[in-house]
């Protein structure tokens, strides 16, 4: 099964008939745990799942699993490569049976029988797959969420997806917190949307999600919910804890909700933050408490070591005069001054020809690349 595997993804799918070979021998030779390890390797990639569909569509491909299927000793891996039969017939007594002892690492190639072509095959299927929804939700929903997730984009799909979300929002907590651990970054967003319109979701693991979690769309999320509970509760202190996460997608809607309480001296000392955005609300904040950032800007370059983010707040605030205060960090030591001070040179269409001709030979390859991107522009 390994070589087998290792063989189909290598050849980009190409080579799937290995894999089904594999598959039709365990099924016939193999034990229980072995049968179930099959299903495991291939499930594991919702995408595999239809690549073998894809290939089983040929009934030459499956000469023999239709006759198989009919006879006793059909397993459940015959049965799943059956249900992608190019006989609309056989794929529905493969659907049949499978419904008949149904096991959650047959429920993928279920799902993508609820996109057939065949009424009749279809809606077997999906007549299936719901009432395994409804009466067992822990078993199948996160299986179901994997697949479905993925089929969404396939014609008919829609079905699935709207039979997954309606079984998720009367599914135990505990079953959406599996989804919300899954692999497939598309089944945490989709169990996090869920619980989000349930409601189960509260401030302090709304703040966790925020700061902790590997997936940038949800923190995004999370901190935008936090943000706008944290505005009208009046929860400053939650806003603050936000605002001094490193994610950038969640310290923009911590400190966007301080501005809306009127926190705009906390906000205006970020000017030289390594966000665009976050330096750009700071301007604003500036603005409102009587600094003038752009002066903050030209003070701020002239030091021995100026930021990142002074060099492009100066960049998006300053006029094209500005740039000779640039000057001088062309030469500065750290190639990533230097790599930053060519492109604000550019935005301010400052680029001293001269000076960042000869930087194209610089050790550095980022500061290089920035040199030949301002000099074109130029030419």
């Amino acid at each position: 099964m390994a070589e087998a595997l290792r063989e189909t993804l290598e050849s980009r799918g190409h080579r799937v008939g290995v894999l089904v070979d594999a598959l039709m021998r365990v099924d016939e030779y193999g034990d229980a745990a072995e049968i179930t390890a099959a299903f495991e390797t291939i499930t594991a990639t919702p995408a595999l799942v239809s690549t073998l569909d894809v290939y089983c569509r040929s009934q030459r491909a499956l000469a023999d699993v239709g006759l198989r299927l009919t006879s006793r000793g059909a397993g459940p891996l015959t049965k799943a490569i059956a249900a992608s039969h190019g006989n609309g017939r056989v794929r529905e007594l493969a659907v049949t049976r499978m419904l008949a002892n149904p096991r959650p690492e047959m429920l993928p190639f279920l799902l993508v029988r609820m996109t057939d072509w065949a009424s009749p095959v279809r809606d077997a299927a999906r007549m299936g797959v719901v009432r395994l929804l409804h009466d067992a939700p822990s078993t199948y929903l996160r299986p179901a969420a994997e697949t479905m997730l993925h089929l969404r984009r396939r014609r008919r799909g829609g079905f699935g997806v709207q039979q997954l979300y309606a079984a998720a929002y009367d599914a135990p907590v505990a079953v959406l917190e599996q989804l919300m651990c899954s692999a497939t970054s598309a089944v945490p967003r989709f169990a996090f949307e869920v619980r989000t319109r349930r409601g189960d979701l509260q401030l302090d693991e709304l703040v966790r999600l925020a700061l902790t979690n590997s997936d940038k769309s949800i923190r995004a999320r999370a901190g935008e919910a936090v943000a706008r509970e944290a505005v009208w509760t009046g929860r400053v202190d939650v806003l603050r804890e936000l605002a001094a996460c490193r994610h950038g997608e969640v310290r923009i809607s911590a400190l966007t909700g301080l501005a809306r309480l009127g926190h705009w001296n906390e906000i205006a000392g970020l000017l030289d933050d390594r966000s665009s955005l976050i330096r750009a609300l700071a301007r604003d904040a500036a603005r409102r408490t009587g600094v003038d950032a752009v002066d903050w800007y030209r003070s701020a370059v002239s030091a021995a070591n100026p930021s990142l983010g002074t060099i492009a707040g100066l960049a998006e605030s300053g006029r094209p005069e500005d740039g000779r205060l640039l000057y001088p960090l062309l030469r500065h030591p750290a190639a990533r001054v230097r790599a930053q001070t060519v492109g604000a040179l550019w935005i301010l269409d400052a680029v001293p020809v001269d000076s960042v001709r000869s930087m194209v030979e610089d050790p550095s390859r980022r500061v290089a690349r920035a040199a030949l991107k301002a000099l074109r522009t130029r030419a």
